[in-house]
């Protein structure tokens, strides 16, 4: 089983009865515990499940920095989500998908030295995949490598490869129940006939009418599909001026960040406005420090990444770089039904200038520069040992503002 796989194994598992995956990143569970919690508030079970396609085209896109490597795997896949409320299931959605699954590395992870919290033995990760080899004690340490930081979806219009095998037998259906009906309504009519002349003219008329009835309703489906696809262009079409966005982010952060990845930014977009839309606490979070109403995304059960990030806006202002841009995103309403919206969440972030992308980054494990205690800042601006205050911006991006477009 490759990594993507049992990435979406483990999703599904979570999505079921609530244990966390494994192999993703501590960011990336938060998030998720946070949904959960958000959707049992509302006595809503959601599951979801990946499963593949044939003839699936599937790619890597692979990068190394700053002793981390860092993945994207993709596929193309059917994406089921089932939602029920009271046992009871209120709607189910099968949709084609395109996943986008990222994964990070850290060079040497399997030599880091770990200490049994039961019996006080130093041994690295590798030795403790058994659990501690002096006393056999399980227990999960910090990080997980290789880890997944960010995963998302982007819908496609159709199932490619089952498209052709499946208008083939529709139109074999449609041919031979057409033409059957038919032949044996001629041969039910002409009853002045003899019997020989009427099987064979039921015949020539069923299969000359089956193929028409099968030709009409190949232009049938084609008007269907091009439905679909005009549909979809037209959901498309405030999306096409996102396509400078990853050429303007690039250029713009060139002369600050010479590792930039726009991918890795994208994704860590989607990351902080997920964590900030399912937070139970927002005054306390770090990652957001604006001082608006979001009232409007407490109702809001799950967020659908379509894929386009539009940048309107890059500069350096004082010491900080600040990105105003905005995230097109199918958010899902659980009320009396379940019910898809696509919606804008225009965002505002802002970076330190001099700070520099680290892909193993935690806000679950940051280091203090004044003591270097380690703590969790997702809820803490100050160190809990030695009280100075820890400004995240120095190490990531932050939400300075964010609200529905």
């Amino acid at each position: 089983m490759n990594q993507l796989d049992q990435f979406t194994d483990e999703l599904h598992e979570w999505s079921l009865n609530g244990k966390e995956p494994p192999c993703a990143s501590r960011d990336l569970r938060f998030f998720l515990n946070q949904q959960e919690k958000r959707l049992k508030s509302a006595g809503i079970v959601r599951e979801e499940e990946y499963s593949h396609v044939r003839e699936e085209i599937r790619g890597c896109c692979d990068r190394e920095e700053n002793g981390y490597s860092s993945k994207m795997l993709y596929r193309e896949a059917v994406q089921h989500l089932t939602y029920r409320k009271n046992g009871e299931q209120i709607r189910k959605i099968r949709r084609p998908v395109n996943l986008y699954v990222t994964f990070v590395d850290r060079e040497g992870h399997e030599n880091r030295e770990y200490t049994c919290p039961s019996c006080g033995h130093t041994f690295t990760v590798l030795q403790a995949e058994d659990g501690c080899p002096y006393c056999g004690t399980f227990f999960e340490t910090d990080d997980v490598y290789p880890c997944v930081s960010s995963y998302y979806t982007v819908p496609s219009v159709v199932e490619r490869a089952g498209l052709m095998d499946s208008l083939k037998k529709e139109l074999l259906i449609a041919g031979i129940v057409s033409g059957t009906a038919v032949a044996a309504l001629a041969l039910y009519s002409w009853n002045d006939m003899e019997m020989l002349f009427r099987v064979i003219a039921a015949l020539l008329m069923g299969a000359f009418y089956g193929g028409v009835f099968a030709f009409i309703w190949y232009m049938i489906r084609g008007f269907i599909l091009l439905f679909k696809v005009f549909r979809e262009a037209g959901r498309a079409m405030p999306l096409l001026k996102t396509l400078r966005s990853r050429g303007k982010m690039i250029d713009f952060m060139a002369a600050y960040d010479p590792d930039f990845s726009y991918e890795a930014f994208e994704g860590r977009v989607l990351s902080l406005l997920r964590t900030i839309v399912f937070s139970d606490d927002r005054d306390k979070l770090t990652v957001w420090e604006g001082n608006r109403d979001l009232s409007a995304f407490d109702s809001i059960a799950d967020m659908q990444y379509r894929g386009a990030v539009y940048i309107r806006k890059c500069e350096k202002k004082d010491r900080f770089l600040r990105v105003e841009g905005t995230a097109y995103l199918t958010d899902t309403y659980i009320r009396r039904t379940v019910k898809e919206k696509d919606e804008k969440i225009r965002f505002v972030m802002v970076r330190e200038a001099d700070g520099h992308a680290d892909p193993g980054f935690s806000i679950h494990r940051v280091s203090c520069p004044s003591c270097s205690g380690s703590f969790d800042a997702m809820y803490r601006r100050n160190c809990p040992y030695c009280g100075n205050p820890y400004d995240l911006k120095k190490k990531d991006w932050i939400i300075e503002d964010m609200r529905k477009a």
